[in-house]
């Protein structure tokens, strides 16, 4: 997480150091986004197929090579702007196979009454990390110089490489069996008894195919899946590119932005403390609607504030109860789903978090040139939306 944190502001510098370019910059982020969303299904079926810690292993050392080339590259003064993208594309790439393995992984090291309190130290570690990874890179970057940022980003994936074989040593994790301790021979005949001979020679789209109809036939995990879609069409367009156009209008400029996002990251280190000292959520259908719910009336009361004070305060909330909602919902998915196919429901959840990203992010800013606190007004309302139609399903009001 230190390393994918830093590696962002890294990014950032050498773009503009190699291209001078804002919109070159959008471009290489645009495109280097394309491999992770394309692949994220695939990066659940790899999961399911072989152990996710292996597949962690093997995506931090790919990672922590893609990134010692291009250190030598920087160094050598020989960086051109498609040795950008093709390392921003890898990296994404590897970024699809590292997070449905890090979701999927927790469940089977962890016992299930355990899961949140897991999950919750998950959040919390990507939160710190979001504030100290890109003060490693910055610093880096004035002291030591370009080079040796993408360096030290390498060292630290290596670091986690490292981290990553002690703990196959310590669970005797399998290389090539699924989280559920079973080989793929015996977790695929929990999906297709009927046929024992196809079942040898299924393929990766059949097993995909069989993780979405796990996932759409299971009313608790197919709700989860449709709020988090609604959470991400709402909240991420509004949030960074309204909180911005808010910031320089009304609360002060990029300084106020910055504060915000800071609070943000605040509460939401709070929201996963506060999932993960709680044993278990009781009415946790009635707690996910509660908290989705509570997210519109917070985004919906931006379009109101005034004064950096109340903004700040604002942001703290939504970063908590985003947090708090986020571990419930992740530790019901990995509670919900069956062993042999964790890895790729934690897939389409990751995939529900950013597919509509670009969506939102243009609506947003069409929206605010039109109306900034309509938009925060319609964000609002299409959580209270969310909200309403996950109560719609009888399951997920009465489960516990």
């Amino acid at each position: 997480m230190l390393a994918d944190q830093a590696f962002l502001v890294a990014l950032t510098w050498l773009v503009l150091r190699v291209a001078g370019s804002g919109v070159e910059l959008g471009t290489v982020l645009a495109v280097a986004s394309i491999p992770g969303i394309i692949l994220m299904p695939v990066g659940g079926v790899i999961s399911d197929r072989f152990s996710p810690t292996s597949v962690l292993l093997l995506s931090s050392v790919v990672r922590a090579l893609l990134l010692s080339g291009l250190t030598v590259l920087i160094l050598l003064d020989a960086t051109r702007l498609w040795h950008v993208y093709v390392l921003a594309g890898g990296l994404s790439a590897m970024d699809a196979l590292y997070y449905p393995a890090s979701m999927s992984v927790i469940p089977a090291v962890v016992d299930k009454d355990r899961l949140g309190a897991a999950n919750a130290l998950v959040q919390g570690a990507e939160q710190v990390s979001g504030i100290a990874g890109p003060m490693i890179a910055a610093s880096t970057v004035a002291f030591l110089g370009i080079g040796s940022s993408f360096g030290t980003n390498a060292l630290m994936f290596f670091a986690a490489a490292v981290v990553f074989v002690f703990m196959i040593r310590a669970t005797g994790s399998p290389m090539v069996e699924g989280a559920a301790g079973g080989s793929m021979v015996e977790s695929e005949s929990v999906l297709a008894p009927e046929d024992p001979e196809s079942r040898m020679g299924t393929g990766a789209l059949t097993e995909l195919l069989a993780g979405v109809r796990h996932a759409w036939q299971d009313p608790i995990i197919r709700t989860i899946l449709l709020i988090l879609v609604g959470i991400n069409a709402a909240m991420m367009g509004p949030l960074y590119v309204g909180g911005a156009t808010l910031a320089e209008s009304q609360l002060g400029g990029v300084g106020a932005f910055g504060t915000l996002v800071a609070a943000a990251s605040a509460g939401a280190v709070l929201g996963s403390l506060g999932a993960g000292s709680i044993e278990r959520v009781h009415k946790r259908g009635l707690a996910v609607l509660a908290l989705t719910a509570a997210l519109g009336l917070e985004v919906a009361a931006f379009g109101f504030v005034s004064n950096l004070p109340t903004a700040t305060t604002l942001a703290l909330a939504i970063g908590g109860t985003a947090s708090f909602l986020g571990v419930i919902n992740i530790s019901w998915l990995q509670e919900r789903s069956e062993p042999e196919l964790t890895g790729r429901v934690m897939s389409l959840a990751l995939l529900a978090t950013v597919a509509l990203d670009p969506v939102s992010f243009a609506l947003a800013g069409i929206l605010v040139e039109v109306n900034l606190r309509a938009m925060f007004l319609g964000a609002g309302v299409l959580l209270l939306l969310t909200s309403a139609f996950g109560a719609s399903t009888r399951t997920m009001r009465d489960s516990d």
